[in-house]
């Protein structure tokens, strides 16, 4: 028996069972998996600090933001591409979520980092960036009659149909002065089905504005403008119901709301008293 004993542990001690070899060799795998993972995780943290950083050094004290905030939700990658994790066994499963989180982790940071990048962009040009934005009215308000078409669907005055209205109309008297509202380069001057005569002046950073229906243009193509500069006239030309100015806000080739641009020419009172107007006045 004493002998038996002794033989069993010499063997177990200088010779491994077909299971602890195994053993050996998944321990073996999951610390070079590990080393792996953990080097990415080291990365995704350095990563992290650098955008922490330049959130506290360069939203708050250039821009005034508080926090960096990306509503995305990133997908996962195709399945295939972790198919290879699948033959553990034991710790394919684990293996996979782990890397699914960290590459999840990994795009987020990079889409952030992009945005941070945009961001510090923009302020190493504010001051440059402040001076492009649409941010007075392009008509003396004193000269303003009313606002009598909004940004939305409506009911077109002159065709009698359904029709996204892509900015707002302001009536005022034909001759009246029509200002660039902010600094950049004019992109068009010309007669344009619908707007009739039209300038459109881009100012850069993705902003654009036009200005339509016009009686003169003042400004070609190519030549820069500032903010209150007088481009044109206001007119009756092109498909319209009477004089105003059709004045549009685009980004990215897109058209948003000039209404919200003409706070930045006003106090909150008086911008709080238009917006009362304009809602009674659409009713």
């Amino acid at each position: 028996m004493i002998i038996a004993a002794l033989s069993n542990i010499i063997i177990s001690t200088w010779w491994e069972t077909p299971k602890m070899s195994s053993i050996r060799r998944d321990n073996r795998r999951l610390e070079k998996r590990y080393e792996i993972l953990q080097g990415k995780i080291a990365s995704a943290e350095r990563t992290l600090a650098d955008i922490k950083h330049r959130d506290q050094y360069v939203y708050r004290p250039l821009l005034g933001i508080d926090t960096l905030n990306l509503p995305v939700v990133y997908s996962d990658y195709v399945d295939s591409k972790y198919e290879h994790l699948q033959d553990d066994e034991y710790y394919g499963e684990l293996t996979i979520s782990t890397w699914k989180s960290m590459d999840r982790l990994m795009r987020k940071i990079y889409y952030s980092s992009l945005a941070l990048d945009a961001t510090q962009k923009l302020a190493e040009n504010k001051t440059e960036y402040s001076s492009i934005i649409p941010a007075i009215w392009p008509i003396d308000r004193t000269r303003l009659k009313n606002v009598s078409s909004l940004y939305g669907m409506r009911n077109h005055p002159t065709l009698g149909i359904m029709r996204m209205h892509e900015g707002v109309d302001l009536t005022a008297p034909i001759g009246t002065a029509v200002y660039a509202t902010g600094n950049g380069t004019v992109s068009q001057s010309q007669t344009r089905n619908g707007y009739g005569e039209l300038i459109e002046i881009d100012h850069g950073f993705g902003y654009k504005t036009r200005y339509a229906h016009l009686s003169a243009r003042f400004v070609k193509p190519g030549e820069k403008v500032t903010r209150g500069q007088v481009i044109g006239e206001v007119g009756n030309t092109g498909v319209s119901s009477g004089p105003h100015l059709h004045y549009e806000v685009r980004y990215r080739e897109s058209s948003v709301n000039p209404i919200h641009f003409f706070n930045k020419d006003m106090s909150a009172e008086a911008y709080k008293e238009l917006m009362e107007q304009i809602e009674k006045s659409s009713k």
